[in-house]
């Protein structure tokens, strides 16, 4: 039941904001359960992936993806999820399983660090880049989009978070979309992304089948009630709230 409201709480904050899967999810999993940290990862990689699926269709209902900012990124992601598999698979072959766990909390923990900090002046509009149009076609424009999909993918395939709370922070930064469609067009990239890095971690063993189906029982029902709240509560009374979450989690991580 626990892990069924944590799938809830966190499904509903990946319709409602774009983040709140990997980020939240995966470092309470590891504080609170006893499967090892990689299966976590590949199983709650899984859960992200048929959770925004979902999203994907409630958003679309609502006119909020963005499809050729989504390919951009998602042509980026391919390449920096397999890159991303690939260093998992060094780690483990080269590790002991204490050493490798280790490694893995230690980058996810440094991950919500990063987040915490950013996050709350990037979606307060404290931090801003240069936001001129939305025409992706010039080759300098999507490059960086291109280059910001295979960062994130990276990151997702690595420790399953990144492709809510750190693509929102570049989207915000490099994008002038209202955040209905940047959160839109984020899970569009995270299903792409969740999908291609779950099916190669389920492929490795890294996924427990009564776990997944425990989250996604939760995570369903949360992510069609928080893409319906999306033009009803205010998005940036959460950053805050976020950021103060993230770090605790990080610090809680490092600290054992």
């Amino acid at each position: 039941m626990f892990i069924t409201l944590l799938g809830f709480i966190t499904g509903t904050l990946i319709g409602l904001t774009g983040t709140g899967g990997g980020v939240i999810l995966t470092p309470l999993l590891l504080i609170f359960t006893p499967f090892p940290a990689v299966v976590i990862i590949g199983t709650d990689i899984v859960n992200g992936a048929v959770t925004k699926l979902l999203g994907v269709i409630e958003h679309r209902k609502l006119g909020q993806v963005h499809w050729r900012l989504a390919g951009l990124l998602i042509s980026g992601s391919v390449p920096g999820t397999l890159a991303g598999i690939v260093f998992v698979s060094f780690l483990k072959a080269h590790l002991s399983a204490g050493q490798f766990e280790h490694v893995l909390k230690t980058v996810l923990a440094i991950t919500l660090f990063s987040v915490s900090i950013f996050l709350p002046f990037v979606r307060g509009g404290h931090i801003k880049l240069s936001q001129t149009s939305l025409d992706f076609s010039a080759a300098g424009r999507s490059f960086k989009l291109v280059a910001v999909g295979a960062a994130v993918g990276f990151m997702v395939a690595v420790t399953s978070i990144g492709s809510g709370s750190l693509l929102m922070i570049f989207l915000l930064l490099l994008v002038p979309l209202p955040l209905g469609a940047l959160v839109g067009t984020d899970i569009a990239f995270g299903l792409a992304t969740m999908a291609l890095a779950g099916a190669l971690h389920v492929g490795m063993g890294h996924f427990d089948a009564g776990l997944f189906l425990r989250l996604v029982a939760g995570a369903l029902p949360g992510v069609v009630l928080g893409s319906r709240l999306t033009r009803l509560i205010p998005e940036r009374y959460f950053s805050w709230l976020f950021s103060i979450l993230y770090f605790s989690l990080g610090a809680r991580l490092l600290v054992g």
